[in-house]
C-alpha cells in the first residue's frame, strides 16, 4: 500500500478549476435536492467510471464493499485515472461516509499498486478535498 506521501496534500489550482466544472456538471444533471450518491474514478471533468449507491443499499455498504467497488472500478481503467470523487446531496461539509470512501480508495489504490492523486466530495453547492479539508462553495455558480 502506498505511504501517505503518495497522496497529494491539497487541491492544486488546476484541480480547483476542474472541481468547479464537476460541480457545474452535477448541477446541470441533477436538479433534485436529495439523490443517490455515486463514487467515481477517473479524470476530473473528463473520462471516468463510476458506481451509484442507491439510498436503500446504503445500510449494507461497509468498508469491504466500498473497497471491492473501488477495486473493481480500478481494474478496467487506465493508470492515469488517479482521482476519486463522491457525488452526493447536501453541502460539502464532512460526512463519515466521505472518510470511509477515502479509506477504501487508499486501500484499493494500494492493492493495485497505484498512486491516489486526490479524493473529493462534489455536491450541488460546492466541493471539498477529503484529504486536506479545503472547501469551495457557491450560491450561484457561473461557468
Amino acid at each position: 500500500m502506498p505511504s501517505d506521501d503518495s497522496v497529494r496534500p491539497s487541491a492544486t489550482s488546476a484541480h480547483r478549476a476542474l472541481l468547479r466544472l464537476e460541480v457545474g456538471r452535477l448541477r446541470a444533471r441533477e436538479s433534485r435536492r436529495v439523490f443517490d450518491s455515486s463514487v467515481h474514478v477517473g479524470v476530473l471533468a473528463g473520462p471516468r467510471t463510476g458506481f451509484v449507491v442507491r439510498a436503500q443499499d446504503r445500510p449494507v455498504v461497509d468498508a469491504a464493499l466500498r473497497t471491492d467497488v473501488l477495486s473493481a472500478l480500478l481494474e478496467d481503467c487506465p493508470p492515469e485515472w488517479a482521482t476519486v470523487w463522491v457525488e452526493r446531496s447536501g453541502d460539502p461539509e464532512p460526512y463519515d461516509a466521505d472518510l470511509a470512501w477515502w479509506a477504501a480508495a487508499r486501500t484499493a489504490f494500494g492493492m493495485h499498486a497505484r498512486t491516489l492523486d486526490g479524493c473529493y466530495v462534489v455536491t450541488r453547492s460546492g466541493w471539498r478535498d477529503v484529504v486536506s479539508g479545503e472547501v469551495r462553495q457557491w450560491a450561484r455558480l457561473r461557468l
